[in-house]
């Protein structure tokens, strides 16, 4: 995951992150429902200062790790009631199997650097049968492109992917869903984790074919 952008925008986006009105976060919890049981557990995966996870963590009502590369965003979510905060590599995540019923990713799949090994993290520590949520620009979108172009000039990689491109990025991990328009320029795909989910490449060893 990257985040050198975050060290100097982290009180920016505090401030920003009061944009979560009522509304907004009932969508997000009405796409997390079929798979997050009332007190369940979610990752909040680049959650940054856990604005949203807090919410959310009242809402539904859950227990939410917010895992982010960032410990000046972080220090934010600290201390949020339902909200632990951990820094972390979205690519190399430190929790079990089968540790979360859902997963959420909101406006941060975009700075993930290793997004593959991301995408089978994510689906490694969901439960077979758990949900994962993502929020992201469209990068077809002529305004996102210039988005692009400007992040990557700061330094980010600014992986931006469409929605049909998500869906294929998320059924090689083994899990399974659909892309929906947020709005004009940015989409919501939800997704169930297989109980067949493919093995990480990391651990094949050197068995025969």
């Amino acid at each position: 995951m990257s985040g050198g952008i975050f060290r100097w925008t982290a009180p920016l986006f505090a401030r920003t992150d009061r944009r979560w009105d009522e509304d907004s976060v009932d969508v997000f919890a009405q796409t997390l429902a079929p798979y997050l049981p009332e007190q369940g557990r979610l990752l909040d995966l680049g959650g940054g200062t856990g604005a949203l996870a807090g919410h959310l963590a009242r809402t539904v009502p859950c227990a939410v790790t917010v895992v982010d590369a960032s410990p000046n965003m972080l220090r934010y979510a600290d201390g949020l009631p339902g909200v632990e905060a951990i820094v972390g590599d979205a690519a190399a995540l430190p929790f079990p199997d089968d540790n979360f019923d859902a997963a959420l990713i909101c406006d941060a799949f975009h700075h993930f650097r290793r997004r593959d090994e991301a995408v089978r993290e994510m689906a490694r520590v969901v439960r077979p049968g758990g949900g994962v949520v993502i929020a992201e620009l469209d990068a077809e979108a002529l305004s996102i492109r210039f988005i692009a172009l400007a992040e990557r000039l700061l330094g980010e990689p600014a992986g931006f992917v469409t929605p049909a491109g998500m869906e294929g990025l998320m059924a090689a991990a083994g899990v399974r869903g659909r892309s929906r328009p947020q709005n004009r320029v940015s989409y919501i795909f939800a997704g169930e984790v297989g109980s067949g989910r493919p093995p990480d490449p990391g651990d094949q060893g050197d068995e025969l074919p």
